[in-house]
C-alpha cells in the first residue's frame, strides 16, 4: 500500500510468529528463525525498510539486539520504550522514550514523512494497537510450532478488526500475510 505524496507516515508493524503466535522462545531465544534465513530469501525486508525513517522498539528488544549487532538498524532513528537507563549502541542514533505513545507518534511524524516500523516486542505492540496508532500488520506466519514462548499479542484491552490486503507464500513454507488495522 503506497502513499501518496505529502500524506502522513504509516505506523507498521513487521514481524515474525511461529504459527502459533510467538515471536521468541521463553529466554528470548529467535535461533528458530535461523534455517528460514538459510536460503536467502529477505521476505521483502530491504524493499520494506525504504520507505521506514524511524523504529520504535521495547528494552528487552533493544537489548537482544545488542547483543546481536546485526540486528541493530543503521541509518534509522530508534526510540527504545523503557523506563530504564540503557546504553547507546555505538553508530546507532537511539532515544529512550518513556511517555504516551500518542506522544511518541506524534513526535517522530513532525520530525520524519517517513514510515515508522514497530520492531517489537509484543507488549509494545500491543500497546500500540489498543491506542489504535497502528496502521499496518505486516505478520509472518513460520511454520515452527514453539509450544510456548512470549506471545506477540499479550494484554491487549480490546478487539482489533483487520483487513486483509496481501498474502504471499514463500518456498520455505512462511506466509506473510498483511492486513490493514481498523480503528
Amino acid at each position: 500500500m503506497m502513499r501518496t505524496p505529502g500524506s502522513m507516515s504509516r505506523v507498521i508493524v513487521y514481524i515474525a510468529t511461529s504459527l502459533d503466535g510467538f515471536i521468541a522462545r521463553r529466554d528470548d531465544d529467535i535461533s528458530w528463525l535461523d534455517p528460514f534465513h538459510a536460503g536467502g530469501e529477505d521476505y521483502g525486508y530491504a524493499d520494506f525498510m525504504k520507505s521506514i525513517g524511524t523504529a520504535v522498539m521495547g528494552g528487552r528488544t533493544y537489548e537482544q539486539s545488542r547483543a546481536h549487532p546485526e540486528r541493530l538498524l543503521n541509518g534509522v532513528k530508534t526510540y527504545i520504550i523503557t523506563r530504564r537507563s540503557l546504553p547507546p549502541a555505538p553508530g546507532i542514533d537511539t532515544e529512550l522514550w518513556h511517555g504516551p505513545f500518542t506522544g511518541l507518534v506524534k513526535k517522530i511524524r513532525q520530525e520524519s514523512e517517513d514510515d515508522v516500523y514497530i520492531v517489537g516486542g509484543g507488549q509494545v505492540i500491543s500497546g500500540f494497537l489498543d491506542e489504535g496508532l497502528i496502521d499496518e500488520i505486516c505478520q509472518f506466519i513460520v511454520p515452527v510450532i514453539l509450544k510456548e514462548g512470549i506471545p506477540l499479542y499479550t494484554g491487549l484491552k480490546r478487539e482489533i478488526s483487520l483487513q486483509l490486503i496481501k498474502a504471499v507464500p514463500y518456498r520455505s513454507g512462511i506466509v506473510q500475510l498483511r492486513y490493514v488495522v481498523h480503528q
